[in-house]
């Protein structure tokens, strides 16, 4: 079991990724170039998160891709009208949940408060599985507009993480490994993800070298080698009512 603490999202995803660098030892099991990390709690003071999605290999559209993925825009409205409503200490919004393969990655988010008809002011996220060095930037960026667009019912303070298991993608991370202030010397190249994670390094990314067919680590090389440039993704505008309220959407 893995607990930790952060001040807000940003921490979250720099500390989280961090440690797996660091301190490879809490990982529990390597399935190919990945080191999971079962029972996680992560509770961070605050939702506050300014990370560009750009940094990590996402343009601008993956907005509306993640929000079509996870969110059913009636529901959501159906969430905001029974926050008003209902008179228990906590509500949940479902995800949209995928049947096929292992299921969906993001389950749920549970609003709490200390007493009947006070403002919600707790929030609780619950995973099946997520990707920590990428996937999760993206969802941390969606947490913090839902929580952005709640209505005035809600003064959301802590958000408390509860995931079955979390991962970290050894041959990924690679393409912006700077990002996260690591000098290579510091790896334990003892530990089995670790010594992965630099022979994925050392075939992909030491040298420029042929561009790889699979999607995901093609997009990590150009990154990586400065071939793809990526305007970047301004947190403050995005947003899920303008997503699934505009007007061109709407006539599709």
């Amino acid at each position: 079991m893995l607990v930790e603490k952060y001040k807000d999202f940003d921490e979250m995803f720099l500390e989280l990724n961090r440690k797996f660098l660091l301190h490879p030892e809490i990982i529990q099991t390597v399935l190919g170039d990945s080191g999971y990390v079962e029972n996680v709690v992560i509770g961070c003071k605050t939702p506050k998160c300014t990370l560009d999605l750009a940094n990590f290999g996402y343009k601008k559209s993956k907005w509306g891709h993640l929000l079509n993925t996870y969110i059913d825009y009636d529901e959501l409205q159906n969430f905001y009208k029974g926050l008003e409503k209902v008179s228990g200490l906590s509500y949940t919004f479902y995800f949209k949940h995928k049947k096929r393969n292992n299921g969906s990655c993001l389950i749920s988010i549970v609003l709490t408060r200390k007493r009947r008809h006070d403002t919600w002011t707790g929030m609780k996220v619950y995973y099946r599985v997520t990707e920590t060095q990428r996937r999760m930037a993206a969802d941390l960026v969606m947490l913090n507009r839902f929580v952005n667009e709640l209505p005035d019912c809600c003064e959301i303070g802590n958000v408390i993480f509860f995931m079955a298991q979390c991962y970290c993608g050894g041959k990924f991370i690679n393409g912006f490994f700077d990002y996260f202030g690591v000098d290579r010397k510091e790896l334990n190249y003892e530990h089995q993800w670790i010594r992965q994670l630099n022979a994925d390094y050392t075939r992909y990314f030491k040298t420029k070298c042929e561009i790889s067919s699979f999607m995901t680590l093609a997009t990590m090389q150009r990154l990586y080698f400065g071939i793809d440039k990526y305007e970047p993704v301004d947190i403050q505008s995005l947003s899920i009512k303008e997503h699934f309220e505009n007007p061109k959407r709407r006539k599709r």
